[in-house]
């Protein structure tokens, strides 16, 4: 009996330290092999070592999760969560560079460069005097609308006839010589080489058209008009052209310094023999049209009267009569 229980004893004794030998087994860390495996990587170069002693999927997901959890948790998320501001920064509307402000413009058919250099100073788009001074100091030469005209030293402007009548967005506080460009530019498409007469350079039709837009508001009496200079031209007479008089009294002479009696002669038809030295508004495409296509007339002279009656003749003989007839007041019309 005693025999069998020293046998019994030993047995629980056996069973009771493979029971602690496993226990111990269990809690030894799995990372352990790893963490020995990487600094074996780490000393020599080798990461074949730590991909073969990775843990299987459940025994790494575990780790992820003891290993890594306190350090995921202090490092910022590179995404933000909703309904929180974004990380790049962002510019306020309110810190956006305000658009410059700009300003819708009509130029009429008929303006001169005086009453542009009114209209744009009124609107703050630049200043009236500088605008003077820029259209006859500032090369704008590389338009060869203009070009020619550089050795026209006898011009009171010579932009005037040039700045093409139309609708313009300026800004506020431009450059004189960006307004003049951008008008300048708008007359070389609109001009161009559009319009040509026999014996006549570009410029002269354009100095002609200036004249044909200030004698008549009247778009079917222009080529009529036109036919008359052009007869008066061709025989030699003088144009006696009373806006040409009109336009160095009003628009030239009240923006000289000086000898302001300087552009007279120059201008003035009843004393130059011809075409004056440069144009006296900015005419728009009908008048440019009759300077070029005048009506073939054998007119001399033309009046008109107060009700916008216009009168033709041959001779003088008849333009007296027909002065008479509308009872107009002489220097109010050619003679």
């Amino acid at each position: 009996m005693k025999k069998y229980l020293s046998i019994l004893l030993v047995l629980v004794i056996l069973f009771s330290f493979a029971a602690c030998t496993k226990g111990t087994n269990k809690q030894i860390d799995p990372s352990s092999s790893n963490s020995a495996s990487s600094l074996d990587s780490d000393s020599s170069g080798d990461t074949s070592s730590t991909l073969q002693n990775q843990p299987s999927s459940s025994e790494s997901d575990q780790a992820d999760s003891t290993q890594f959890g306190a350090a995921s948790s202090s490092v910022k998320p590179s995404s933000t969560a909703p309904g929180s501001q974004a990380s790049t920064p962002t510019v306020s509307a309110s810190s956006q560079p305000p658009a410059a402000a700009t300003v819708r413009i009509v130029i009429p058919e008929g303006f001169t460069l005086s009453q542009i250099g009114d209209r744009l100073e009124a609107n703050g788009v630049c200043k009236k005097a500088a605008l003077l001074s820029t259209a006859n100091s500032y090369d704008f030469s590389y338009y060869s609308l203009i070009s020619p005209l550089s050795a026209a030293a006898n011009r009171a402007y010579k932009l005037e006839g040039y700045l093409f009548p139309d609708t313009y967005e300026f800004y506020k506080n431009m450059k004189p010589q960006d307004v003049l460009g951008k008008m300048l530019k708008n007359a070389q498409s609109q001009i161009g080489s559009k319009y040509s007469y026999s014996g006549m350079t570009a410029d002269q039709i354009v100095v002609l058209a200036s004249i044909i837009e200030k004698e008549s508001g009247k778009a079917g009496e222009l080529q009529k008009i036109s036919s008359v200079f052009h007869n008066r031209l061709k025989a030699g007479m003088k144009l006696q052209a009373d806006p040409t008089i009109l336009y160095i009294e009003s628009f030239v002479k009240p923006n000289l310094i000086g000898d302001i009696n300087r552009y007279n002669s120059l201008y003035n038809t009843y004393k130059c023999p011809a075409l004056p030295a440069g144009a006296i508004c900015n005419p728009g495409v009908a008048a440019l049209n009759a300077a070029a296509n005048p009506t073939d007339t054998d007119y001399l002279y033309f009046c008109a009267d107060k009700n916008g009656n216009y009168y033709y003749a041959k001779t003088l003989a008849e333009h007296d009569a027909n002065l008479a007839k509308g009872g107009i007041v002489i220097g109010n019309s050619i003679q």
